[in-house]
């Protein structure tokens, strides 16, 4: 038993010591504008939102923006960039100009009380109906 817990004690702080070195590692490459530290604090900690939203910000890598929200999915800004992110893209075909606008209106579903969010969705959902051809 006691072989047991100190096992898992070991490991317990094996876990603590990769979150905190991750978590170290990503506040050095946010602040340094480094993309290699963050995808070192990706690969030390995968579960962490944040380490691949920053890692789209600096890259702009759109994968990276798509693991973020799939790890978060109520997060509204990841939403919000993801949609605007696919209406950068070149080409842009009708199919992700939609899947653009239903992004920007989830992030304005999942935070009501942003007008910015509500015309931001209002607005671009105009502009792909009245422009089907985009």
């Amino acid at each position: 038993m006691r072989l047991l817990v100190r096992i898992l004690s070991f490991c317990f702080i094996a876990l603590l010591t990769f979150v905190g070195g991750a978590e170290l590692v990503f506040q050095r490459g946010k602040a340094g504008k480094d993309p290699a530290l963050l995808q070192v604090a990706q690969k030390l900690n995968p579960l962490v939102s944040e380490y691949f939203y920053e890692d789209y910000r600096l890259t702009g890598d759109i994968k990276a923006l798509r693991r973020a929200i799939q790890l978060e999915p109520t997060k509204p800004a990841y939403h919000m960039y993801y949609g605007l992110a696919l209406l950068k893209q070149s080409p842009r075909t009708r199919y992700g100009d939609r899947e653009a606008v239903t992004e920007i209106c989830k992030a304005a579903r999942l935070k009501p009380y942003s007008k910015q969010y509500q015309d931001a969705c209002t607005q671009y959902g105009k502009a792909i109906l009245i422009y089907p051809q985009l």
